[in-house]
């Protein structure tokens, strides 16, 4: 990854959209785009493509100020790949002409800049790859706590607090021969320890797994066409997410969602999905029913639960497969089921919360719903924040054993480091020369 090349790529999601994001960085983003002394901000431009001319709109960010802290230029253009593709390629006959290097950038690369220019710290950084694979509220929530909310706060609290500490410590070892430096007295520093250490044992205490919230088990609707699915799916969504009519083959794929189910032992969030209508005898259809077959099988063998439904009426179809059922009649308002303790109907809502605890009571003791001001951390932040626990106990156990005697002043230094060491796995490294401007800050140093 060589940052002083300018890069072009579409950051707007893959798939149709009325609009597209084509993004520049570097320093020839806007010579490149012909926008040289263009202020900040937002304007209509016409982007010369084939022979023609394509309006857009172009936001223009001067670095340092820019999300990389680069030049920046953002092409708003309709949307479609060939236009993508033409404006790519129009963007590299202009670098052309220039003499000017212009690359695709790679996966990751605009945030790896905001990184290594400073705009944004390591958690940061994972915070928006986090956000950008979220696929329920909690973790998307997570995310942004990663990102710019609890941890992240929490993190530079306790870098500025170490840093502080350590250049306080340091100062009293290497600039004892001038005169304006005091050493931090150790009652002074033991009650900031004490006060950082409590924070962070609170923290890891009241924290939850980042993992946990990963867990989002797949329930989904199988069942004969016309059993009633896609009306279920839309009832316990709340919302008309698919659509639903008498024909048979309405619905011809797998169609998910996330769902969210309130309980007593925590709240659940599960992926909830509407499957076309399970037929045995598919080799004489067209090849496009067998490919929604083969979709519907393989969505019920990796499902975590399927809610087998049958209209009321009906005789159940068997499934392949050794996912865990359970067995839902549908549209009871039509009559009374004779052998079926989970009959809902979808029309009058009879049913829908007994449905709903009965897939909470399955997934009993797996709450992954983020509560409110709970932290979510991954393996290596709570290793990263468990080294600097450790770290800074010994150096709190450094000042206790000095009883009478002189504090080892260069051993709580050296673990003063090794929490900030720690501490620079979780939001990226953290030089000596942070320390240093600590120490010049505060006092006056060399004179």
């Amino acid at each position: 990854m060589n940052l002083s090349d300018t890069i072009v790529a579409v950051s707007s999601p893959p798939g149709r959209g009325q609009r597209s994001l084509v993004r520049l960085s570097g320093p020839a983003a806007f010579v490149i785009t012909g926008l040289e002394g263009a202020p900040r901000g937002c304007r209509p431009v016409r982007i010369e493509i084939d022979g023609g001319s394509l309006p857009a709109l172009a936001v223009i960010a001067p670095g340092p100020g820019s999300y990389t802290g680069e030049d920046v230029v953002e092409y708003l253009i309709p949307g479609g790949e060939l236009l993508e593709l033409r404006v790519r390629e129009a963007l590299v006959r202009s670098a052309g002409r220039a003499g000017l290097p212009l690359r695709d950038a790679e996966a990751g690369e605009f945030t790896a800049r905001a990184y290594f220019n400073g705009r944004i710290d390591l958690l940061a950084a994972e915070g928006v790859a986090e956000a950008i694979r979220a696929e329920t509220d909690s973790q998307l929530r997570a995310a942004g706590l990663m990102r710019g909310g609890s941890l992240a706060s929490i993190a530079r609290t306790l870098v500025d607090h170490l840093t502080r500490l350590t250049a306080l410590v340091e100062a009293g070892i290497d600039f004892t021969d001038q005169e304006d430096v005091v050493a931090i007295p150790v009652p002074e520093l033991a009650s900031e320890l004490d006060g950082a250490i409590t924070e962070l044992v609170g923290c890891l205490a009241g924290a939850t797994s980042a993992e946990r919230l990963d867990s989002v088990p797949l329930v989904v609707l199988a069942g004969p066409a016309n059993a009633g699915k896609s009306s279920l799916f839309n009832a316990l969504l709340g919302t008309e997410r698919t659509v639903v009519a008498d024909l048979e083959g309405t619905t011809r794929d797998v169609v998910i969602e996330p769902l969210r189910l309130e309980s007593a032992d925590g709240d659940l969030e599960i992926l909830l999905a509407d499957l076309a209508g399970v037929d045995a005898g598919e080799e004489d259809r067209p090849e496009i029913e067998q490919a929604m077959q083969r979709r519907t099988r393989e969505a019920i063998e990796r499902a975590d639960l399927v809610l087998r439904c049958t209209s009321i009426g009906e005789t159940p179809i068997g499934l392949s497969g050794d996912s865990p059922f359970l067995e839902v009649v549908t549209r009871s308002d039509l009559g009374s089921p004779a052998d079926s303790d989970l009959a809902v109907s979808s029309r009058t809502g009879s049913g829908l919360d007994a449905l709903r605890e009965r897939i909470t009571g399955h997934f009993t003791g797996t709450s992954n719903v983020l509560g409110e001001g709970v932290l979510a951390l991954s393996r290596r932040h709570r290793s990263a924040l468990e080294e600097t626990l450790e770290a800074m106990r010994r150096a709190r156990e450094l000042l206790d054993d000095g009883g009478g005697a002189a504090v080892p002043a260069e051993l709580v230094a050296a673990c003063l480091r090794d929490a900030l060491d720690a501490l620079g796995g979780l939001v990226g490294r953290i030089t000596p020369d942070q320390v240093l401007e600590h120490v010049f800050a505060r006092f006056c140093v060399g004179k």
